[in-house]
């Protein structure tokens, strides 16, 4: 999967005195981090499935290997959650030292 910027961003020039050749955030784009999250969470669910068809015949391997993708399901979904979370900080900050 190739990986793409959070922040989509440009240079832009202005009209005001200052604002030649100032850097225009465009978009924040946090659709890769959702395509993550969904196939790790397909594959886990895709591994029951599997799991579940065999009913009594599930070896040691396979809990480890369950256990692994859940391991890296919950990983993959606490980073994204902290991104978003750190992102919502920072403009909540640069929010609150504009407003004054």
């Amino acid at each position: 999967m190739a990986q793409q910027p959070i922040v989509n961003s440009s240079v832009g020039g202005g009209s005001g005195g200052g604002m030649q050749g100032s850097q225009v955030e465009t978009a924040f784009n946090i659709n890769f981090l959702i395509t993550m999250v969904n196939s790790a969470s397909v594959s886990a669910k895709s591994k029951l499935e599997i799991l579940q068809a065999r009913r009594s015949a599930i070896s040691i391997a396979d809990m480890f290997d369950m256990q692994m993708l859940m391991n890296h399901l919950a990983q993959l979904s606490e980073m994204s959650t902290s991104i978003v979370s750190a992102a919502n900080t920072s403009i909540m900050s640069m929010a609150r030292n504009v407003k004054g």
